[in-house]
């Protein structure tokens, strides 16, 4: 946790009996109630919760921002001393991205993708009366402030042309431009990887030290909330059940609702699945290991590239590929859990097993039942049953889900154009039978993907993945956008699928205690390129690759205390390593299937 102290004197923000409801079926719906919070200069406030416990609700209204539909029933909120409900339309606006800013959760989503990155934070920064010539300047130095490389240069890019992690940081830029009092952090790390989002929260902290912010954090990862959080408020239900000191909270939850909360979370220590009673008493459920089974997808070779640049005058050389000769293999009834930062080939691979990205070149193959077919063809060449056991789950349900679709039609789909259910009472049990299967409400069918939560939207897509029966299962970041206690339920899912239908999965994730709860094997991906791979306990223990080393550093607990001392550590100088692409890079073989890729230190300084 950090060490900064709250400044004294009146709150910047500041929630009294807020109470937010909307109608539904000719009745009032309360999805916050009589909430209180008090943010204080130099202050972190996180709000945690399950999906659906009012947490965003909670803290759009610090921007005078309520979804459609939903109404003020009750409650104040200040904002430096302003009423945001009170204030007129013009006004507003003024206090947003002025005295209040947000970083949105999917800073992909929320950046313009027409325009240039530059252009978009010269927009923030139009109220300051500033020339051309600064403007330019003013911009060039929110980006380095936010710690990204080559600022001038970056400035001209669009969104699409940035990593995840550098997106995030444009945002936060954005948001501090005008130099606001209160900030509103939204999930600000889902879907970064360890090490970016290291990055992010070290940024964060530093901001909100120079800049004096009243910060309210809204996130499901109990991590990032140890690390960042001075006082935490636990909601349920629209209620605040528990509010306390970050360290407090976390050594000794009082609500059972908090303590089933951090029971939930995965430590990378358990070794197994995480089980919570009804009294939040946790156990660890250890995987039995997969006995030796045949592979049923085999990868040679494989490279995947983006394309040659145009030819200009002058000569450039061939982009690097972003998958560059992998070879591995997927068992039946196994997991194996693809790892690595963002960039790293991960997608890239997943992407091409589902037949939406053909490799360039390399050899992909499905070999289970006798068979022997070609997956390095597009999915539409793929006959029909061969489409069928092979599906992905998508990291964004957001974007996965057709908007103008009800929930019970998306799952339909699939048993319709697999011919795995026919006529409507079958199609309508088979489809209760997948819902229910992933833990959501029947009543939630007849729903638009907008109208839920993030955590139901990515349920609804593991859903119509099962749907088609498939014996192999890609699950890209499916835990990304779940609340704790509902990925523990997700993952518990999985592995009884896995056990019951001798389901194959290649697991994609960044959140290493939930890989090592889950996966028989690990493979870990640095620039597209495999740097170790062995089974999950043998390369937990190690000796690693540095780069595993480096990840496993990254990884945040649930523990004030251990934050702290990440913290206090946090300047120490990397490690560099080699070009593990580079020829004469070869294997060392550790045993039991544990290898990693021979490596010599460089330096300590980053190239």
């Amino acid at each position: 946790m950090t060490e900064r102290e709250a400044t004294g004197g009146k709150p910047v923000v500041e929630i009294t009996g807020l109470t937010v409801s909307y109608r539904s079926a000719g009745r009032d719906v309360v999805v916050a109630n009589e909430v209180d919070l008090a943010v204080r200069a130099n202050e972190t406030v996180a709000v945690v919760g399950e999906s659906g416990s009012g947490k965003s609700t909670v803290a759009g209204t610090v921007l005078g921002h309520l979804r459609h539909g939903s109404r003020l029933a009750g409650g104040r909120v200040l904002v430096d001393g302003q009423d945001v409900f009170a204030l007129p339309p013009r006004q507003l606006r003024a206090l947003r991205g002025g005295t209040v800013a947000m970083v949105a959760q999917n800073a992909g989503q929320a950046l313009t993708p027409s325009m240039r990155v530059g252009r978009q934070i010269a927009e923030a920064l139009r109220g300051r009366g500033l020339d051309r010539r600064a403007l330019d300047a003013a911009v060039v130095e929110l980006l380095d402030q936010v710690r990204l490389p080559n600022p001038a240069e970056l400035a001209r890019r669009y969104p699409h042309q940035l990593s995840g992690g550098q997106q995030q940081r444009v945002a936060i830029a954005m948001a501090v431009a005008a130099r606001p009092r209160a900030l509103v952090l939204d999930e600000p790390t889902t879907g970064l990887d360890v090490v970016t989002q290291g990055g992010i929260l070290r940024l964060l902290d530093t901001l909100s030290s120079e800049l004096g912010l009243a910060t309210v954090l809204v996130s499901h990862d109990l991590g990032v909330v140890a690390s960042m959080a001075d006082r935490v408020l636990v909601m349920r239900r629209g209620e605040v059940v528990e509010e306390a000191d970050t360290e407090r909270l976390f050594a000794d939850p009082r609500h059972p609702y908090t303590r089933t909360l951090l029971a939930s979370v995965p430590r990378i220590t358990d070794g197994g699945l995480v089980e919570v009673g009804e009294d939040g008493g946790r156990t660890v459920r250890r995987r039995e290991p997969v006995a030796d089974a045949p592979p049923v997808v085999s990868l040679r070779d494989v490279r995947i590239g983006y394309g040659r640049r145009r030819r200009t005058r002058r000569a450039h050389a061939e982009p690097r590929p972003a998958v560059d000769g992998v070879s591995l293999e997927l068992r039946r009834g196994e997991v194996l859990a693809l790892v690595g930062e963002s960039g790293s080939g991960k997608t890239t691979l997943a992407w091409s097993l589902a037949g939406l990205r053909p490799p360039s070149e390399g050899e992909m193959r499905y070999t289970d039942h006798g068979r022997s077919d070609d997956l390095a063809q597009p999915a539409a060449r793929r006959a029909t049953d061969l489409r069928r056991r092979v599906q992905l789950v998508f990291q964004n349900a957001d974007t996965a889900l057709n908007p103008r679709r009800r929930v019970a039609e998306a799952v339909r789909r699939p048993l319709r154009m697999f011919g795995l259910a026919r006529g409507r009472r079958e199609l309508d049990e088979r489809t209760r039978g997948l819902v229910a299967d992933v833990h959501l409400d029947p009543a939630l069918t007849e729903r638009l993907p907008a109208q839920l939560s993030g955590g139901q939207r990515q349920r609804v897509g593991i859903a119509r993945a099962l749907a088609g029966e498939p014996d192999v299962v890609i699950a890209d970041e499916i835990t990304t956008a779940l609340d704790v206690s509902v990925q523990a339920s997700i993952l518990a899912l999985l592995d009884d699928l896995r056990a019951r239908r001798r389901l194959a999965c290649l697991f994609i994730s960044h959140d290493l205690a939930v890989v090592r709860g889950i996966a028989d094997r690990v493979v870990v991906l640095r620039h597209g390129v495999v740097v170790e791979e062995g089974p999950t306990e043998a390369v937990f223990a190690g000796p690693n690759h540095p780069y595993t080393s480096t990840l496993l550093a990254a990884a945040l607990e649930p523990d004030p205390t251990s934050a702290r001392r990440r913290a206090e550590n946090r300047d120490a100088p990397p490690v560099q390593w080699a070009d593990d692409a580079a020829d004469g890079a070869v294997w060392e073989e550790l045993g039991a299937g544990h290898r990693i890729r021979r490596w010599r230190e460089v330096g300590k300084e980053d190239r």
